[in-house]
């Protein structure tokens, strides 16, 4: 019976006490749904491909207006280089340059040549007063009165931009031309070396004007140091103005030459010029000598170009601007000697007349 009665008491300690305890009871958190399940989709449609698209034309936009500022900056700087190059190579802003300084410089000339018309313009070597002064013109002192005044040459432009007229390169008909002015200057072919001892006894040949402004090279046999007189003189000039303006000396490296020499060089040397013919070299006259050009920088090249362009215009020498020998190759013709002023002697007079002879 006690049985019984413990549990009918239990059984309804169950009934009312259950749902309190169940309720209290605490559970366990679930577990989150697969991602997949509870995120929205993602939207792939026209509206995204259209913002992209807006982006990238926005970059580039951005992209093309930087680089047009900044090739409204350089475009100044980039012009001054564009002119600078095509006079340095010589293109068609640099030919009209050149064209420009020729004609000014003949131009020049034709003043110089009608400034002194009584003078004669190409004195013969006959004239015992140029015969006199030749004779003087030795490597230590130079005439002063046969020099040409000094020449002052501008190589800059009012930029500061250095001037570089175009090469003075040598052509076929340029070594026929030295050819034709060596036989009408009467000038004979140097044969041997007893051909050469002659023309030095005689005068004709004379020394190079070797100093303080002109170096020889050593490697130049001493017997070959010698040039025409009107060479020689041009030498003084040049290496006197040169040496004005840069303080440094200029270098010749050959002078006059035999035949046999010339034979042996063109032998060794495929650039050369034969010993006989119509284009023979100038060296075999005596009139032409190279200066080197080894070592000169772009300014002395430049000043080099822009002082013999105006004696070519005039016809006094040409020049062949060498770039395997380094050099530049110039004949000097008889014209370059300068016109003596007219002699003027006051004869005695008697009362009031007088008489001038000229």
């Amino acid at each position: 019976m006690h049985r019984n009665t413990f549990a009918a008491l239990a059984a309804l300690l169950c009934l009312f006490l259950g749902p309190q305890l169940h309720a209290a009871h605490t559970t366990r958190p679930s577990r989150p749904a697969p991602r997949f399940a509870t995120s929205e989709p993602r939207v792939r449609g026209s509206r995204i491909r259209a913002q992209r698209k807006t982006t990238a034309a926005a970059s580039r936009r951005k992209t093309a207006q930087t680089v047009a500022a900044k090739h409204t900056r350089s475009r100044g700087t980039a012009a001054q280089a564009r002119t600078v190059s095509t006079l340095r190579r010589g293109t068609r802003h640099g030919r009209a340059a050149h064209d420009s300084f020729v004609a000014r410089s003949a131009q020049a000339a034709v003043e110089r040549s009608t400034k002194h018309v009584d003078a004669p313009q190409h004195p013969s070597l006959n004239d015992p007063e140029i015969q006199s002064r030749l004779h003087e013109l030795d490597a230590s002192s130079p005439i002063p009165q046969l020099l040409p005044p000094p020449r002052t040459l501008a190589l800059y432009d009012e930029r500061g931009r250095l001037i570089v007229p175009a090469p003075l390169r040598g052509s076929h008909e340029i070594l026929l031309h030295q050819n034709e002015m060596a036989d009408h200057d009467g000038l004979a072919r140097v044969q041997d070396d007893e051909d050469l001892d002659h023309l030095r006894s005689a005068r004709l040949l004379v020394p190079l004007p070797v100093g303080d402004t002109l170096l020889v090279d050593q490697r130049l046999p001493e017997d070959r140091r010698y040039s025409r007189p009107w060479t020689a003189l041009f030498l003084s000039a040049m290496a006197r103005d040169y040496y004005a303006k840069f303080h440094a000396p200029l270098q010749v490296d050959s002078a006059v030459r035999t035949v046999a020499v010339q034979k042996h060089l063109v032998r060794t040397n495929g650039n050369a010029a034969p010993a006989e013919g119509d284009t023979a070299s100038p060296h075999l006259t005596g009139q032409a000598v190279d200066v080197a050009k080894r070592g000169l920088t772009m300014a002395q090249i430049a000043w080099m170009r822009l002082y013999l362009q105006p004696l070519i215009e005039a016809g006094q020498i040409d020049v062949e601007e060498e770039f395997r020998q380094a050099c530049f190759h110039i004949s000097v013709y008889k014209s370059y000697l300068p016109s003596l002023p007219p002699r003027i002697s006051v004869a005695a007079t008697v009362g009031p007349q007088t008489s001038t002879e000229r």
